[in-house]
């Protein structure tokens, strides 16, 4: 089926509304318009319904446009959910509850996700697409970079979900829990797959899907949020400012400030307005990489990253990277970049270059559109 025959639903509507802090309707936003510039015949699902416009492919993210699959798969067209996190993190009743139709098609946002659903979700067709960037949204304004160092993330208490934990979690889970837990927070480099099958066969034993599911989502999360708080904590002595929701001020200490959370285009203004934008890859992203390295080298604003394997072959020496395990350079590494500002703008140029040639939804719509082919 050639390009120009291909008619593409995108879940959701074409504005910017839907989502935590709008972020979910930028990617279908972004998603849309990526279609649309290489020359695909796309409409917004929503459209195509009120509209009476026959189509025969449909995408989206997460479980947009629920109510529609079922009516789509039972016209024989390819339906395509495209994970923004491991779809051990969420959504994996959904993806169970759709695994019976054959033109149910899932696209995973970190190639970890791999073995283990080969194992527990065996009939699924799926294969590893990352997200992408929008750059007419995350447009660099020229504006004057009056913030060091910007942090875009929320968290939980995380202390008291691991003391809940510890009171309704059988005691054997709860002690296998904790020692996932401390490899994780020790070795971050490793995926929870890999931690997983290295501590049930010195054990003996076999998870079941519930199992997995319980464990993964408790360790990934406790583990994402405490490395989110040590990282800040390290960066203690610096103006860092955080945008999200949480009880940040429970862990912040020394210069850096808690500045509430802000919507997708509010947080397109301060990204440009920052020397330094953070990361701190999550396991539950594992092998990936994150929107948020992409939408900071989309304004050419300097990032400073965990050095995580899959964004260090992706980004090299355009990216400043600190040790994820004790971040105990991360400071150093901040001082450096942020007196050195002509290397920091040099590298930052190289990570627009590249997020502009690779990382566009333009670009992702040409895979969708050579694997559909």
């Amino acid at each position: 089926m050639e390009k120009k025959d291909i008619v593409v639903a995108v879940h959701g509507n074409d504005q910017l509304e839907g989502g935590v802090y709008n972020v979910l309707a930028s990617f279908s936003c972004g998603l849309l318009k990526g279609f649309q510039e290489i020359g695909v015949n796309a409409y917004s699902t929503y459209y195509c319904s009120n509209n009476n416009i026959n189509f025969n492919l449909a995408i989206g993210f997460n479980t947009s446009c629920l109510d529609f699959w079922q009516k789509i798969m039972s016209m024989n067209i390819t339906n395509i959910m495209w994970s923004v996190d491991s779809v051990f993190a969420q959504n994996y009743n959904v993806i169970k509850q759709f695994l019976p139709f054959e033109k149910f098609i899932v696209f995973e946002v970190t190639p970890a996700d791999n073995e283990p659903v080969a194992k527990y979700l065996p009939s699924l067709r799926h294969g590893y697409i990352p997200h992408a960037t929008d750059m007419d949204l995350w447009k660099n304004t020229n504006s004057k970079k009056e913030i060091d160092i910007v942090y875009f993330s929320s968290i939980i208490d995380y202390e008291k979900k691991l003391e809940e934990l510890k009171q309704t979690m059988p005691e054997l889970v709860f002690k296998l829990m904790m020692q996932m837990l401390e490899i994780t927070m020790q070795n971050p480099k490793l995926s929870f797959w890999q931690i997983c099958q290295a501590l049930t066969s010195s054990y003996g034993i076999e998870l079941d899907a519930d199992q997995y599911l319980l464990l993964f989502q408790n360790v990934s999360t406790i583990a994402m949020y405490e490395q989110k708080v040590k990282m800040i904590q390290a960066l203690s002595d610096f103006n860092v400012q955080i945008y999200g929701n949480g009880p940040w001020e429970k862990y912040i200490k020394g210069k850096v400030k808690h500045a509430g959370s802000c919507n997708i285009v509010e947080s397109v203004e301060i990204m440009n307005k920052a020397k330094i934008s953070l990361h701190c890859h999550p396991m539950q992203l594992a092998l990936g990489i994150h929107e948020r390295i992409l939408n900071a080298s989309a304004v050419s604003t300097f990032s400073l990253v965990s050095d995580t394997p899959s964004i260090k072959a992706e980004f090299g020496d355009s990216f400043g990277y600190f040790n994820h395990s004790n971040f105990d350079d991360i400071a150093d590494k901040a001082l450096f970049y942020l007196s050195n500002e002509d290397e920091r703008l040099k590298m930052a140029q190289q990570a627009y270059n590249i997020t502009k040639e690779r990382h566009t939804w333009a670009s992702r719509a040409k895979s969708i559109m050579e694997i559909i082919r």
